[in-house]
């Protein structure tokens, strides 16, 4: 899956600061932590598939366009 450093997720940052999102927004959407957030933007932890797809759908976008 998607892993390591917060460039790979330019996409999904840009898109966030489009639409007045933070990892709140994101917590809320995946029913986890905001530090869990924090922690898959780091690289810490993977996105799943379930989480990469609800975020895709929520902003209407594929993954090459937010995770790539």
């Amino acid at each position: 899956m998607v892993k390591n450093n917060k460039i790979k997720f330019s996409g999904l940052l840009s898109e966030m600061a489009r639409k007045g999102d933070t990892y709140s927004t994101l917590s809320n959407l995946l029913n986890i932590s905001e530090s869990s957030i924090s922690r898959r933007f780091s690289g810490e932890i993977e996105w799943t598939i379930n989480e990469i797809e609800i975020i895709n759908n929520y902003y209407k976008k594929d993954y090459y366009e937010l995770f790539n």
